[in-house]
């Protein structure tokens, strides 16, 4: 019997309403039943780990306090055992020598120093006699090979000068650039352009070519003095020195000079020109004043002249910065 009063098309539509909002409710509480399960479970879960992490600890305290149990079970002995040992090491520390005093100490260091410097002299010193020996050894080799060859007896010096004999100027110091192995040359090669095709350079030739014979020679003997043990006496006190102590020298003793004058050494002009490149091992700046030269021409311009570094007493070297006109003195001004 219909209960509405539009009839029972009403009444059904009423039910069909209620039904579907019972289902929406129905399903809004299967949801919040479902959020709450997914709660419990994390809240479940968090508790659990609190649980075990909580047991942890307590196995951890309990491990501590049985150790602190045995410590305190052990008491006695180790009060007993250090009771033992404190008499050893008071008598060990009693058996120590004093400390020694500050003036003492510094008195040893002085000495330890001194010893050192020493030391550190010797091995320079051994150090220079096996690189003079290896040079000496190198020449040696080096003089050996043209005798193989079959070239005739001469002096030392004289056979150098043989071998550096060339058509220019410029050849005879690339020859010794191969034969003279204590002569570096950094010299501009180009200079001699200049001076080829002078008159007098024939015989510019043949004193360049003994001037290096002669340094070669002089350096090898500062190298075989130091290589026997020895140092080099007064005749390889400089190149003109052993020039001056040599029988029949290929270079005059007059030709060497060792020294400039005043203008042409301390000028600014004359300095600059003197001031020449060198191997940076012996000048760590790569130059170097050379006022040591060598009298290639006579007095008359072009007067070429040879400038040259004498570095015998350290690396058994010789230099040669310059090779061309004759620089500026006071008498080119």
């Amino acid at each position: 019997m219909s209960t509405s009063p539009f009839g029972p098309a009403a009444d059904k539509f009423r039910d069909e309403r209620t039904r579907v909002e019972l289902d929406r409710l129905l399903q809004e509480a299967v949801e919040t039943s479902k959020r709450l399960v997914e709660l419990y479970k994390k809240e479940a879960g968090k508790y659990k780990r609190l649980a075990e992490m909580e047991r942890e600890r307590r196995r951890e305290v309990e491990a501590r306090l049985r150790a602190c149990s045995k410590l305190l079970d052990e008491g006695p002995d180790l009060e007993a055992k250090l009771n033992s040992l404190i008499p050893d090491a008071v008598r060990a520390v009693a058996s120590l020598p004093p400390p020694p005093e500050t003036s003492q100490l510094q008195i040893q260091l002085e000495a330890t120093e001194r010893d050192r410097d020493a030391f550190a002299e010797l091995l320079d010193t051994a150090t220079q006699e096996r690189d003079a020996a290896l040079r000496a050894r190198d020449a040696a080799i080096a003089r050996l090979q043209p005798r193989q060859d079959g070239e005739r007896h001469l002096g030392e010096a004289e056979a150098l000068k043989a071998r550096l004999d060339a058509p220019t100027l410029r050849g005879v110091l690339e020859q010794a650039h191969h034969h003279c192995s204590s002569l570096v040359i950094t010299a501009d090669l180009d200079e001699t352009k200049k001076l080829e095709h002078h008159q007098k350079a024939p015989h510019w030739r043949i004193r360049l070519a003994a001037t290096l014979a002669t340094m070669q020679a002089y350096a090898e003997a500062k190298d075989l003095a130091r290589a026997r043990g020895g140092r080099a006496g007064p005749e390889l006190a400089n190149l003109k020195a052993y020039c001056a102590s040599q029988p029949f020298p290929l270079l005059a003793e007059g030709k060497v000079i060792v020294s400039e004058g005043q203008t042409a050494s301390s000028s600014p002009r004359g300095k600059a020109q003197r001031t020449l490149r060198v191997p940076e091992d012996i000048d760590p700046s790569g130059k170097a004043v050379m006022v040591e030269h060598i009298r290639i021409g006579d007095g008359a311009p072009p007067a070429p002249r040879l400038h040259y570094l004498d570095d015998t007493d350290r690396r058994g070297l010789l230099v040669i910065g310059f090779f061309g006109d004759h620089l500026y003195n006071a008498g080119t001004n």
